[in-house]
């Protein structure tokens, strides 16, 4: 008999991603980045090659609290390169938050604040608020990523 090993919270967490929403950001033309000591640490990263060497990058970062809630954000990212967060001296590059996009850029405030973060205490929670966060990212995050959506084409 084997003992069955439980997955730690990081890879819980992917797994959940990817389960919830990895066949959205397959069909959008994203993939998992193989990051093994980015994913141990929590943080799970599509990519999207674009024209002319650019990538957009839909990132999603584990805070876990052992015996308290935890929390996610979606941090969305575009440069030139292989580097996510490289100096590349891309004119465009980028490094934004999801709920800041959401906040500041394009004025829609339906999350508490700016700096929101996803909180949750079961896997039920999590599921729920991967949920939300996947139609804000595919609704609004990854059109702004790829330039098929600008914040004048909401008024």
């Amino acid at each position: 008999m084997t003992a069955q090993t439980k997955p730690t919270p990081q890879a819980f967490f992917g797994s959940m991603v990817e389960t919830v929403l990895g066949q959205a950001l397959t069909a959008s033309g994203y993939t998992l980045e193989n990051a093994p000591m980015h994913q141990m640490r929590g943080m799970f990263r599509y990519v999207k090659p674009l024209a002319d060497e650019v990538n957009a990058y839909a990132e999603f970062q584990l805070l876990y609290y052992q015996g308290s809630p935890s929390r996610f954000r979606v941090n969305l990212l575009r440069n030139k390169g292989n580097d996510a967060r490289g100096r590349s001296g891309y004119a465009d590059q980028l490094e934004i938050t999801l709920s800041v996009l959401l906040w500041d850029v394009f004025g829609v405030q339906q999350l508490d604040t700016a700096e929101y973060w996803w909180t949750f205490a079961n896997p039920q929670q999590l599921g729920a608020a991967l949920m939300e966060a996947g139609k804000l990212l595919i609704g609004f995050g990854l059109p702004y990523l790829e330039g098929t959506l600008k914040p004048e084409d909401l008024r």
